[in-house]
């Protein structure tokens, strides 16, 4: 009987040993492991701030390019109306009679002039 309880002391320490064992590597592992995250802290730091700065670099890019498509899209449409505008001058010159043809020239040219200048 004492035999059998020496045996299962002996199996119960083998066991006890081997757990610590593992452990002990596990141990090893895990301060490996910290020693690499605690070189990378700083690096990941450097790419967080730089991933910072271009989210907002291109926050700012896209503000001011909204605003640049609704001012040109503002031009266009006061291009337009004038345009437009001539355009109606233009036929009612042309349609009233032979006597506005000078009228109709010089709307023509200034026609001309204003649609290279409004944009």
């Amino acid at each position: 009987m004492y035999l059998f309880i020496a045996i299962i002391f002996i199996a119960e320490l083998i066991i006890a040993v081997t757990v610590i064992n593992y452990i002990t590597k596990i141990d090893n592992k895990v301060l490996e492991l910290n020693s690499c995250v605690e070189a990378f802290n700083p690096l990941a730091e450097v790419c967080l701030q730089y991933a910072r700065c271009l989210a907002t670099t291109f926050r700012l890019n896209f503000d001011k390019l909204i605003n640049f498509i609704s001012h040109k899209r503002k031009q266009i449409f006061n291009k337009l109306l004038i345009l437009i505008a001539i355009y109606i001058v233009l036929f009612l010159f042309r349609a009233k009679s032979k006597k506005y043809s000078n009228a109709y020239h010089i709307a023509g040219v200034i026609q001309d002039i204003a649609g290279n200048f409004l944009i």
